[in-house]
């Protein structure tokens, strides 16, 4: 008698029982088959299938993880799976020897599993099955793919030019492939192989990235002794309706606007985002904290280090953009204050410390409530990064800095190791002879209040409201309410009160309509426009829809710096500050415009 028992579970996760009775089943395996035939690309579809060894197991449970590597966040990736089906090696329909499904694979943005007949994108979390069994086995990935696809991963290559090869399931899950129409580069840095394929159209220049990415993979080399790779890949998307990017071990998948390239801005925002991922080769992808090793993907994995992860990422990726000259000190004075200026109006920085942040990062809540009540691994993350490097290059009167802590990390806790807290305790004492246990508690675990004029003065640096050049006016500050808007066709919609403002304290919430000011309708101008007839401290009325229902708000108005925030360089900085700016930043203080 031969029994085959299919459990579907689709909600988030699939996890798929298969029991099996009087066969020999998967044990001894040498490794796994896996087939993606991309037959019908124009439908998003695909047909995979996977072949298993002998073994004696009676029962196997076969599983899609519920999250991927690099994104926080539970995710439905089983949504499109269908058509499974389970035979033995001579193609009875029974055992789990040899397992067939579609996958329908058509989500670009969240960097799962995207085909078209352009191209494909695949991240096996989304697409390959798992068995606790099978989870350390090589896995061999065939793809079949439509005549005149390149296939690229950061795997390594296997008999043919779509054959890629996994050591184990955790590698073939952090290396996603790209096949299709595309545009590749190679280039090699420090014996190092290094790849950049571009799926998409646009107005980048890619013999400019080549350019940009052979300086920047060599400046990591400041923070780490190193490479834990042979190869790296760049992937690129240049699309419409996606953007972000993804760190992997052997590779990095960016997604951006296919017209979001040429303008200075918009470069320096991919070479950023470049260095980014390629900080995480490290930070992550070679030493984890505690909770996320190993990973367990059928349920979230806590930790409340998640801001060192991605925080002191963001961080370091300014020490490879400015060490290798690919960011004027200009530009990094003008990222710096937009950080600064974030978190001057992120109320939530008074509730939330950094490290709960990272523990509640699987169920964090973005928009207004997240503003007003919660931080950010990734910013509250980089502050606190930029609070220990200062403090720690103080400390050892500039000879030791926050890399040498990564480095240390790097060296002491490789995977398959974790690190916890007070491992990163005890290097910090190590380096600088000092106890941290209390600024931990008032940085990390406590709400940390940052004085960031004394702060930029170490480095011979000052905050600046400076007005700009067709500023005729002398006014230093404006009107504020304290809210964000979108224009509807019958006014302004509100998308973001903050917290203890003006409009906070009048009762205005989130999608209230507002329609008048002191009974005059909103016309062409905007709130903005319109506030700037009143002044601070002046009462005025708000209209406005809620339900439908037309309402009226008193609001106190309060003021605001008139221009933007600027760091600049102090006038006369002192060699001290000059040579603690070197020291941290790698560069010289800027000379006297």
């Amino acid at each position: 008698m031969r029994e085959l028992t299919c459990v579907f579970n689709y909600k988030i996760k699939l996890i798929i029982a298969i029991s099996l009775f009087f066969a020999q089943l998967i044990s001894a395996y040498a490794s796994v088959k896996v087939s993606i035939n991309i037959e019908q690309p124009e439908h998003h579809l695909a047909k995979v299938e996977l072949q298993f060894d002998k073994s004696n197991i009676k029962q196997l449970n076969f599983y899609l993880p519920t999250w991927r590597t690099g994104k926080y966040q539970t995710l439905n990736l089983a949504n499109g799976i269908r058509d499974f089906v389970a035979k033995d090696s001579q193609g009875n329909v029974l055992k789990g020897i040899h397992l067939t499904y579609q996958v329908y694979a058509n989500e670009l943005a969240k960097r799962t599993r995207h085909i078209d007949d352009s191209h494909a994108f695949l991240d096996s979390s989304a697409v390959v099955m798992y068995t606790e069994a099978s989870r350390d086995l090589e896995h061999i990935v065939q793809l079949s793919v439509p005549k005149l696809w390149r296939s690229i991963s950061g795997l390594e290559s296997g008999d043919n030019n779509h054959q890629f090869i996994a050591s184990n399931y955790d590698q073939l899950v952090d290396s996603p492939i790209e096949t299709g129409i595309n545009e590749h580069h190679e280039f090699r840095v420090d014996n190092r192989q290094y790849e950049l394929v571009i799926w998409g159209e646009g107005n980048y220049d890619s013999a400019k990235m080549v350019e940009d990415l052979q300086v920047l993979v060599k400046q990591s080399k400041h923070i780490w002794q190193d490479y834990p790779f042979k190869r790296y890949v760049f992937m690129v998307h240049a699309t419409s309706g996606a953007r972000g990017a993804t760190e992997h071990v052997n590779s990095t998948i960016i997604q951006r606007s296919r017209f979001k390239f040429s303008t200075r801005k918009d470069y320096l925002s991919f070479i950023a985002v470049a260095a980014h991922e390629f900080v995480h080769t490290w930070n992550v992808k070679q030493y984890r904290p505690q909770g996320i090793v190993p990973y367990d993907y059928q349920q979230e994995n806590y930790s409340n280090l998640l801001w060192l992860v991605e925080g002191s990422t963001s961080y370091l990726q300014y020490q490879l953009l400015l060490r290798g000259n690919l960011m004027t000190t200009d530009e990094f004075f003008t990222a710096l204050a937009k950080r600064i200026t974030a978190h001057m109006h992120k109320p939530g920085k008074t509730s939330q410390s950094v490290a709960q942040a990272s523990f509640d990062a699987w169920i964090s809540e973005g928009g207004d409530y997240g503003n007003n009540h919660s931080v950010n691994i990734y910013a509250e993350g980089f502050l606190a990064s930029w609070l220990l490097d200062f403090d720690i290059l103080t400390k050892t009167d500039l000879s030791k800095s926050y890399r040498n802590v990564h480095n240390q990390l790097y060296q002491q806790h490789r995977l398959p190791q974790s690190y916890k807290e007070a491992d990163v305790l005890n290097i910090l004492k190590k380096i600088t002879a000092s106890d941290y246990q209390v600024w931990w508690q008032d940085n990390i675990h406590g709400t940390a209040k940052i004085d960031f004029s004394p702060l930029l003065a170490k480095a011979g640096l000052e905050m600046s409201y400076a007005k700009s050049g067709d500023d005729k006016s002398n006014k230093q500050s404006k009107v504020w309410i304290g809210v964000k808007t979108k224009q509807v066709t019958h006014g302004l919609v509100i998308t973001s009160v903050e917290k203890n403002s003006p409009s906070w304290h009048a009762g205005l919430t989130t999608e209230d309509v507002i329609v008048a000011v002191d009974g005059l309708r909103m016309g062409e101008k905007d709130l903005v426009n319109r506030l700037t007839d009143f002044k601070d401290e002046q009462a005025i009325e708000i209209t406005y829809f809620r339900r439908d229902k037309l309402a009226t708000a008193a609001i106190k108005l309060g003021s605001i710096a008139k221009n933007k925030l600027k760091i600049i360089p102090m006038k006369k900085a002192n060699n001290a500050q000059k040579a603690f700016f070197k020291a941290w930043t790698g560069i010289d203080f800027p000379a006297k415009k």
